[in-house]
């Protein structure tokens, strides 16, 4: 498999080739957020979309997030992703999702099942953004069981390689390769070995 290499800053909404040249815009919104308020001003060729609004403290079982993330919303959960496919159909773009804590497809498990079932839906797999401040007694163990996982994956467009830290809150926030809690040995033994058709690279 030829691997192309890309570039994320998050705090853009952007991937971009090596010219600078943008691949693809990541969406502000979620997917259930954007079947209720699709965008007119997208000019981008693929859409990365948030399967939930990703929460850089631990998503611990709240009533508000059972409530939300309960086996019952699959339903409205598939139909957004329906609606938003053909949204992005009828206006020539490619819609890749984005799981992570917080949202529908909020671990490996999840994603590799529902992803079993709607093959046709690409994937930008970012494991670090499955993490929550509990796991990092054990971050090594998650990693290695989520990017393992994820090899059996059918439909990814792209895997993200980047690290994470903890700000003053607690919460989990972004690091470039070479900084925070992740390290590029890990990074290499991990979430390096998926397969896939584009590394993304986070700065």
């Amino acid at each position: 498999m030829t691997t192309k290499t890309l570039h994320w800053t998050p705090s853009t909404q952007s991937i971009t080739d090596e010219s600078g040249s943008v691949v693809a815009q990541v969406s502000t919104s979620d997917i259930v957020s954007l079947a209720e308020s699709w965008p007119t001003d997208l000019d981008a060729k693929t859409l990365i979309v948030p399967c939930g609004q990703h929460l850089g403290a631990d998503p611990e079982p709240s009533a508000q997030l059972l409530a939300r993330w309960s086996q019952d919303s699959w339903e409205p959960f598939n139909e957004a992703v329906t609606q938003v496919q053909q949204l992005a159909t009828d206006a020539g773009i490619e819609l890749v999702l984005l799981p992570g804590a917080g949202g529908r497809l909020s671990d490996a498990i999840c994603t590799l099942s529902w992803s079993a079932a709607h093959p046709d839906i690409p994937l930008l797999i970012d494991p670090a953004r499955w993490l929550t401040p509990s796991m990092l007694t054990d971050l090594t163990d998650h990693l290695i069981r989520s990017t393992s996982l994820c090899e059996e994956l059918p439909n990814i467009w792209g895997v993200a390689a980047r690290s994470i830290e903890t700000n003053s809150s607690s919460h989990l926030t972004h690091a470039p390769i070479g900084e925070g809690l992740i390290s590029p040995d890990l990074i290499n033994r991990t979430i390096r070995t998926i397969p896939a058709p584009r590394w993304i690279e986070c700065r």
